[in-house]
Formats: structure tokens, C-alpha cells, sequence
């Protein structure tokens, strides 16, 4: 509770700070958050609601899409030395490339609609779900397999009772992690070219110099990526709540 207390007052405090400099210095650069907070509700009237929907919307797709697959390349991979040899060094070096030289390339594949957006959260999640669940299937003791096989285990059995428990928490980890960043790779695409969506709300108020609602938008993004790393934070705490139940 008191720890509540603290973070509330923290928050007035630079709240109140922030009022202070956009009523001194003007509101042209620094705005002020009773403006942002106006703002904000003027957007709710004139479709806030739908730019969100657009940006959950990448999020969610590209997700379903990256997640598995990434999930799926990395226990193959894992699992194959040859697969591993010869394909890791491709996707790590793919995975180098920045995030933002990907973006124009995805908009002249896909044009202008969801799909390039799409594709950026899509590639995002992959390699993030691909080198969490390498390094969890990695980590396996090939002592522990070897032994289910001399009992007759076949390769099903392996991955159902060993391989998948074991890479579990790799794997929700690699979620948790995916999540805040589906939310950066959806706004990026929209900021490069897009007709909707917060990132596109961002490029528009900054194109206009209108900087409080530049700040509206960015603070709707703000409260977008709490909500979304408390939900992924929870749903890991949810499936790996036999841990807990184990240790005690």
C-alpha cells in the first residue's frame, strides 16, 4: 500500500511539474497535461476507439502468425544439429537487421493496408520466441532423453513429456517479451506509412506541429503498453503457476 502511495505521489509530482513549465514556457513545445487530458477525450469522440482496434488488431495477427512458428523453428532447430548449423547463422543474421530499415522494404511487398504492419509484428515475435525456445531446448539434459529412450520412449513421448515442459517457461518468457515489442513494430510500421492507427495519430499531430496532440497520442500508446505487459506478465504467472505449487 505504501509503495501505491509513493508511486501516485511521484506521478502528481511530475504531473505538477509538467503544468508548471507548459504554463511558464507556453505550449507550443511542452503543452500541458490538463491540454493532453482534453485532448484525449476530444480523440475518444472522433474515433480513438478505431485507430486502437487497428493497432491491437496488427498486434494480434502478427502474433499468431510470428509466435508459433517462431516456437516451432526453435525446438526443431534445437533438437537438429544440422538444421541448427546450417540455419541459426541466417536468422541471427537476419534478426540483425533494424527494425526500422524493415519497415519500407515490407510496405512496397504488402502496400498500404494491415499487411506490412502485420508482417513487422509477425517478424518481431519471431525471433524473439525463436532464441528463447533454442536456448530452452538447448538447455535439456541429453542424459535425462537418452534414458527415456532405453525405456522405449519414442520421439512423441520425448517432446510431449520432456521437451515441451522443459521449454515451457522459455517460451512465455519469449511471449512476455513479444508483446511490448508487437506494440513497437505495429507503431513503427504505422508512423512509416499507414492511414490509421495510434502510430499513424503520432505522424499526423507531428506533421501538424500540434504537439499536444502529439502527446495525447503517445500517452494512449503509454497506457496501451502498461496494459499489455501486465496482461503478458499475468498470463505467464498463470502458466507457470505449477512452479510455484511445486516448490512449496
Amino acid at each position: 500500500m505504501t509503495r501505491i502511495v509513493w508511486r501516485v505521489a511521484f506521478a502528481l509530482v511530475v504531473l505538477g511539474i509538467w503544468q508548471a513549465a507548459g504554463s511558464l514556457w507556453g505550449d507550443e513545445w511542452i503543452s500541458r497535461p490538463t491540454l493532453v487530458a482534453a485532448r484525449i477525450v476530444e480523440l475518444a469522440r472522433t474515433g480513438l476507439a478505431g485507430h486502437i482496434a487497428t493497432t491491437l488488431s496488427e498486434i494480434a495477427l502478427g502474433l499468431l502468425i510470428g509466435v508459433p512458428l517462431g516456437t516451432l523453428t526453435g525446438i526443431l532447430l534445437g533438437r537438429t544439429r544440422l538444421l541448427s548449423s546450417l540455419l541459426r547463422p541466417v536468422i541471427v543474421a537476419a534478426n540483425s537487421v533494424p527494425i526500422v530499415a524493415l519497415a519500407p522494404l515490407l510496405i512496397m511487398w504488402f502496400g498500404l493496408g494491415l499487411a506490412p504492419k502485420i508482417a513487422l509484428v509477425a517478424l518481431v515475435s519471431y525471433f524473439l520466441l525463436f532464441f528463447n525456445t533454442y536456448s530452452g531446448v538447448t538447455t535439456i539434459d541429453d542424459d535425462l532423453i537418452d534414458g527415456l529412450r532405453l525405456m522405449g520412449a519414442n520421439r512423441r513421448e520425448i517432446l510431449r513429456k520432456v521437451v515441451l515442459p522443459a521449454t515451457m517457461p522459455w517460451v512465455l518468457s519469449g511471449l512476455k517479451s513479444a508483446l511490448p515489442y508487437a506494440l513497437i513494430a505495429a507503431t513503427v510500421g504505422e508512423m512509416m506509412l499507414a492511414r490509421d492507427g495510434l502510430g499513424f495519430l503520432v505522424t499526423q499531430f507531428a506533421g501538424q506541429y500540434d504537439m499536444t496532440g502529439v502527446y495525447a497520442a503517445l500517452v494512449v500508446l503509454m497506457i496501451l503498453g502498461v496494459l499489455i505487459a501486465e496482461l503478458a506478465a499475468r498470463t505467464e504467472a498463470w502458466m507457470l503457476r505449477w512452479r510455484t505449487v511445486a516448490g512449496e
